[in-house]
């Protein structure tokens, strides 16, 4: 699923570059009914993938850098777009957003031209600068999601050094960030908060006038039972969020300029599949064993006592202490050796337990590198959005 997006138009002219300028001084929009829900332009920086404002930058100048020496110049106007493109066909970020790039900043495009009253350049012209591709795992109760995501704070990536919050882990690089994070507490803490503050806002002004507002008290009860119901799926999502950078673009697509028509959904994917398994060593061929006693009887059954014994303390290790302090334990030579065979033998470290009691918790089955949990269906609302931009010329 496509999140957050940075894109750069085409040359504007000076009449749209003002009605832009003007348009984002006074303006934001709120329109429960259309389901555009506390939308907000802003020229400021947008926060993370739970900002659901829409940042719009018009400018004259960029940056060049020829022989390594970076020099600002005058450059046409133009309009440079960042927003998530999940929130805004769904105002939220949970489940059932897009997956065909496409279309979806076409519709953005489109959004914006409806929004503002401007006609824009034709989208396929726009320069792509960062896209946000996500992965959603849901599970059937709150309690595996905080489990996994306590495991996975032993995770690793080669030169890069986790940031670890509560709730969330990222390995940020100059090419991409990659970030793991249990949707529900951010969900509730930015979005539902918000949404929640704003539904109860309307209320007392719909109760303060004197007969009152049946439909628009009516409309706003559903839209909180909709709203908690999200929350209630979030808390039982992790979501892998792997953010695709300008340099990583122009390496992935072989040209100095990415435009909209060249990128396309097989290669955004793959690439986020392949940045989730160099965090979590996993295979998508392998039958994963993590369970403490299994990952000891695979050992038996596959090698001698003397090597099965030292890769099972390796791996317990790993577990408990992560995989960057186990290799201070190891020489070079023999940690790599050692962890070349567990990968290959099919166990994982990633999200695994070495106490018993907790075999209950995280499924035997789960792994980050198959489908089984993931949720990438497409909801009625965003196939009904890309159904009506197919049409449009």
């Amino acid at each position: 699923m496509y999140d957050t997006i940075i894109i750069k138009s085409p040359e504007i002219d000076d009449i749209t570059k003002d009605k832009i300028i003007t348009f984002c001084n006074i303006y934001e929009g709120l329109n429960f009914e259309t389901g555009e829900i506390l939308y907000q332009f802003t020229s400021g920086e947008l926060e993370g993938s739970y900002d659901y404002r829409i940042r719009l930058t018009v400018d004259n100048t960029d940056w060049i850098n020829e022989n390594g020496i970076p020099e600002k110049i005058k450059v046409p106007w133009y309009i440079k777009v960042e927003c998530s493109l999940h929130k805004l066909m769904m105002n939220h970020n949970c489940f059932g957003g897009p997956t065909k790039i496409q279309q979806s900043v076409k519709y953005l495009i489109k959004f914006l031209e409806n929004a503002m009253n401007v006609n824009l350049p034709p989208y396929h012209w726009w320069e792509v600068e960062k896209i946000d591709v996500s992965k959603i795992f849901v599970f059937k109760h709150h309690s595996i999601c905080k489990k996994i995501m306590e495991n996975l704070k032993n995770a690793y990536y080669t030169r890069r050094k986790p940031i670890i919050f509560d709730t969330s882990l990222m390995f940020s690089g100059s090419t991409c960030t990659d970030k793991f994070y249990w949707k529900g507490p951010e969900f509730k803490k930015h979005d539902w908060k918000r949404i929640d503050k704003y539904i109860k806002r309307e209320l007392d002004k719909s109760c303060s006038v004197v007969h009152g507002d049946y439909n628009i008290g009516h409309k706003l009860a559903l839209l909180k039972i909709k709203f908690d119901k999200i929350l209630e799926r979030a808390m039982r999502t992790i979501r892998f969020e792997c953010s695709i950078k300008i340099r990583k673009l122009k390496e992935l697509y072989d040209s100095e300029k990415v435009f909209v028509y060249m990128i396309d959904d097989k290669t955004l994917e793959s690439f986020r599949d392949s940045e989730l398994k160099k965090i979590i060593k996993e295979d998508d061929q392998m039958d994963i064993v993590r369970r403490s006693d299994l990952v000891l009887e695979k050992l038996n059954e596959l090698f001698d006592t003397r090597l099965s014994n030292s890769l099972y303390s390796m791996w317990t290790q790993m577990v408990q202490f992560g995989e960057e302090q186990t290799k201070q334990n190891y020489k070079k030579a023999t940690f790599y050796k050692y962890k070349k065979i567990l990968i290959e033998s099919g166990i994982s470290w990633t999200t695994s337990v070495v106490n018993l009691k907790q075999f209950s918790i995280v499924p035997d089955d789960f792994t980050f590198a198959d489908n089984k949990y993931v949720d990438d269906s497409v909801s009625e609302e965003v196939q009904k959005i890309m159904a009506e931009i197919d049409a449009v010329a």
